[in-house]
């Protein structure tokens, strides 16, 4: 199972705007299973694709199939993406109901983007998303038996399409599955409205389901802070909405339960160190 959770990182407009960022991860060699996330990347026709390179060495995104090359950049080709660049295409659906892509110079990375509006399938029989009262998020439903074993993909976007959440599972033999998602920590504060995405099958599709998620608020956050605050003498570094902070950031905590500075500040702290953790 692969699990991945991004820091909101503000590339995309809103989702009237459509476009969608996937992202270039760690590359660490041909034991590596994936460099894409998302791996399969629904759109709609007209919609602008942004690849961004989150990882420390360069890469080439290029549309085609490695093993036939006669089509290689047919329809796309970046220029090549040094880490921390970018580059968008936009994508029109013509006679091709979705487009494959590689990395030019990694090609055994592969991606693949598709028009979810034109799938002549439905193969989703139920999809239910609820929030507890410990801020877990369910995920669970069933797809035809056909696909009983097979791998599927949810993507969770904000409302500013950031991705979120990426997972990688497998349905079960009898084709149902079932997530659980924290969404407990910094990530998920700065938004309330999310769009699930359930990817899977060949040709591809997908379902997509809405649903929110209340914003932790000030008063949620503070005492949290103060409870932190009261042990600040222990010299280790501890977890607050699932990021680890330093040790002396506990003054900073006390700080704020006593109102001296913002939940903004706050927040732009664990924003700050889920990067720091993630480099």
């Amino acid at each position: 199972m692969i699990a991945i959770t991004f820091v909101p990182i503000l590339l995309s407009p809103a989702f009237a705007e459509n476009t969608w960022t996937v992202f270039l991860s760690q590359y660490d060699g041909t034991s590596h299973k994936e460099l894409f996330s998302p791996i399969e990347l629904p759109i709609k026709s007209g919609d602008t694709v942004t690849w961004e390179n989150h990882d420390s060495t360069n890469h080439k995104i290029t549309s085609g199939i490695p093993k036939f090359p006669e089509s290689s950049g047919k329809f796309f080709s970046t220029s090549i993406l040094k880490p921390g660049q970018s580059e968008s295409v936009k994508l029109e659906h013509t006679d091709y109901g979705a487009y494959y892509y590689f990395c030019e110079i990694h090609p055994w990375f592969t991606g693949k983007i598709f028009f979810e509006e034109f799938s002549p399938y439905n193969s989703t029989n139920e999809l239910s998303v609820e929030v507890d009262k410990n801020r877990k998020l369910m995920i669970k439903g069933n797809v035809d038996s056909d696909f009983g074993t097979l791998p599927y993909e949810i993507l969770i976007y904000d409302s500013k399409n950031n991705l979120i959440s990426h997972t990688v599972k497998s349905f079960n033999k009898d084709a149902t599955f079932e997530n659980i998602i924290d969404t407990s920590s910094s990530v998920w504060s700065h938004d309330s409205n999310y769009v699930l995405k359930l990817v899977y099958g060949v040709p591809s599709e997908a379902t997509s389901k809405t649903f929110k998620i209340p914003i932790m608020t000030n008063k949620d956050l503070q005492l949290k802070s103060k409870e932190l605050c009261q042990n600040k003498d222990k010299k280790s570094n501890f977890l607050l909405e699932q990021v680890t902070l330093p040790y002396w950031y506990k003054d900073t905590l006390c700080w704020f339960a006593s109102d001296l500075i913002s939940s903004q500040e706050v927040s732009d702290g664990l924003v700050f160190f889920t990067k720091s953790n993630m480099s």
